[in-house]
């Protein structure tokens, strides 16, 4: 764990201090089919009481953060200074940043009152205070200042068509730097795609995790989808009635820049195998094709390869 993953669970431990678990967990199973079933509502809040972001903070923040945060280590975006995150919650994102960016002035936009009271109290837990947020719906929100960098974290699907249409071209006109993290699953990869045609349409390079600006290479029964591993807390578990002691967050992403960028030649899009003597890569290309290849033991990267992990540039 790093420090920021032990810093969130030591935030998340003093906010339920006195909390009854029983009725907690109850929310989070509302909550859990809610994410699961991805319903697309612009109108009814996620996080309508205390209890309800209590919930989510416990049930999505760790997830949420550990997420982004590895989107933003993949994007290799470097000279960040201000950073706004949109629809942001209880401010997983300014967690996420501010750990790989120290100095960095956050600006989260968050529509319900309850999340951002929860979020303050949290981001006390921060190093490095930096953390500002704005009350404001996003389907009428309009920015008042250009940033380096916007983040959109599982915030599209509660969008409709239009009101993702206008929020992706008003981050492509705000910030050198968009990125956009949505659940890994199959309509999370489509409403990425999306958003990805929307930011090369507004003259945005595709930075990660796609190697070209090509059309996605994976056929209508695959998705693109990436995966980080947290450990689950005594906090975690007690609270979500789990005894495994992880779980495996699976992401679907675009970053889209203005600023220089380098991609790699390929990704690696899916879990490598490591059969006896080769390792056996699924790679999207920067020709925009997909491509397995069989690295054997006589290779010189073959020691590279088999470090070689899921997600990582080729």
């Amino acid at each position: 764990m790093s420090a920021s993953d032990t810093s969130l669970d030591a935030a998340l431990r003093q906010i339920l201090n006195g909390v009854k678990y029983d009725a907690l967990r109850a929310r989070i199973t509302t909550m859990s089919n809610r994410y699961r079933t991805e319903l697309v509502d612009d109108t009814t809040p996620g996080m309508a009481d205390d209890l309800d972001c209590l919930a989510y903070a416990v049930f999505r923040m760790p997830a949420t953060y550990r997420a982004i945060r590895s989107v933003l280590q993949a994007a290799a975006v470097s000279d960040v200074r201000t950073h706004l995150d949109l629809g942001g919650g209880t401010g997983a994102a300014a967690w996420a940043a501010a750990d790989i960016w120290p100095t960095v002035t956050t600006e989260i936009v968050e529509r319900q009152p309850t999340a951002i009271r929860l979020g303050r109290r949290l981001a006390e837990h921060l190093a490095d205070g930096n953390q500002t947020w704005t009350t404001a719906d996003l389907r009428r929100w309009t920015p008042n200042r250009r940033v380096d960098l916007i983040t959109i974290a599982y915030v599209l699907n509660e969008l409709t068509d239009s009101a993702r249409d206008n929020l992706m071209s008003t981050a492509a006109n705000t910030a050198d730097t968009v990125v956009v993290v949505e659940p890994g699953t199959p309509r999370g990869h489509r409403r990425i795609l999306e958003a990805r045609d929307q930011l090369i349409h507004h003259g945005l390079t595709i930075a990660a995790p796609c190697p070209h600006q090509l059309a996605c290479p994976l056929s209508t029964s695959d998705w693109c989808h990436f995966a980080v591993r947290l450990p689950r807390t005594e906090l975690h578990r007690a609270a979500k009635g789990g005894t495994r002691n992880f779980e495996d967050e699976k992401f679907a992403y675009v970053v889209a820049t203005r600023r220089p960028t380098r991609r790699p030649e390929a990704r690696i899009i899916a879990r490598p195998s490591q059969p006896k003597g080769r390792v056996v890569l699924d790679l999207c290309t920067a020709k925009g094709t997909r491509q397995r290849e069989t690295i054997a033991k006589s290779s010189p990267s073959y020691r590279a390869a088999r470090s070689a992990a899921w997600g990582d540039g080729w």
